[in-house]
């Protein structure tokens, strides 16, 4: 599977491979994009196409089957409780039936997905949980008509915020895990618990330290930039903090600026919580063309792209 993180400054591509040992890496790729775009102009405009045209043919290899993602602000989610015991097609036609109650928009220019959400620890109420996403159909047109026009098979469009928490590893601890995505124009706060996304907030930011988002590039470091950004990311935590029941978070850090120098320390200092970067799964091995020590310093860079390519169609 190919996964395809496209952001405002540059296009990230992984290519992932199921083993029988689990998942191989065979390639990667990083695009920077001449011109930063901001909504659905990004996806639209010709720097885009150009863009993921020329990562494309960096890859060594032709692949088929590609994976996008929505931010999560561009999609509603909502956990629902549903009656135990419910089919698919039974849990389909409940969330129709109540698709006034949680949609923003007509059920007619939705488009939906669902899956079951593991019992809390220690939960014994009746029925079962579900976890909803919609969004508007031509959010996820706009990502087809892009894929298919460059030869491509849009076999998965995922939401980031699930994609990073697989990508993690779905760590099962007694503090929530907190996922920092530190990109060019901001960042997004995805916040788990007992393996259920329970918060995600975009944050946007000017002025932040810049990169050449070259593939295992090291972000220039700016400190009155590295401060504002630290000091934005603990106002998000707080934020985070006071609107839900979540105390005492583990912070783990992915996108193009977390591997700023000391970055993941100064957050944990300012914030009194442990930080650290997403370090790469285990299972996952390196073809033998692949680059170990320079795919690790990329991961930050590329966590997105490698969780959407560990994504298998349905």
């Amino acid at each position: 599977m190919l996964g395809i993180d496209i952001g405002h400054q540059a296009i990230k591509l992984v290519v992932l491979a199921r083993r029988r040992y689990g998942w191989c890496l065979q390639a990667y790729a990083v695009q920077p994009l001449p011109v930063a775009a901001r909504g659905a102009s990004l996806l639209a405009s010709a720097a885009v196409r150009d863009g993921l045209a020329a990562a494309l043919r960096q890859l060594p290899g032709r692949v088929r089957d590609a994976a996008v993602a929505l931010n999560c602000d561009e999609a509603i989610t909502r956990t629902i409780r549903l009656d135990a015991g419910l089919t698919d097609q039974g849990i389909e036609n409940e969330l129709a039936i109540e698709a006034d109650q949680h949609l923003p928009f007509p059920l007619s220019d939705s488009s939906m997905d669902f899956c079951r959400v593991p019992a809390s620890a220690g939960g014994k109420s009746p029925g079962q949980d579900v976890f909803l996403v919609a969004c508007r159909q031509d959010t996820v047109a706009q990502r087809v008509q892009l894929l298919t026009e460059l030869g491509l098979r849009p076999a998965v469009v995922d939401l980031d915020a699930m994609a990073l928490g697989r990508m993690a590893g779905w760590r099962v601890t007694t503090a929530p895990q907190v996922l920092m995505d530190l990109g060019a124009s901001g960042f997004r706060l995805h916040a788990f618990a007992d393996r259920r996304l329970v918060y995600s907030r975009a944050h946007q930011m000017t002025d932040l330290p810049g990169s050449d988002f070259s593939a295992g590039s090291v972000p220039q470091q700016n400190p009155d930039h590295t401060a504002r950004l630290v000091q934005e990311v603990r106002r998000a935590i707080q934020l985070f903090l006071i609107s839900t029941t979540c105390k005492e978070p583990e912070i783990s850090l992915v996108g193009g600026l977390a591997s700023l120098p000391g970055l993941a320390e100064t957050i944990s200092g300012s914030c009194g919580q442990p930080a650290s970067l997403l370090q790469p799964p285990s299972h996952i091995k390196l073809h033998a063309q692949v680059d170990a020590p320079r795919w690790r310093q990329s991961l930050p860079q590329l966590a997105l792209a490698c969780a959407l390519a560990m994504r298998e169609r349905g």
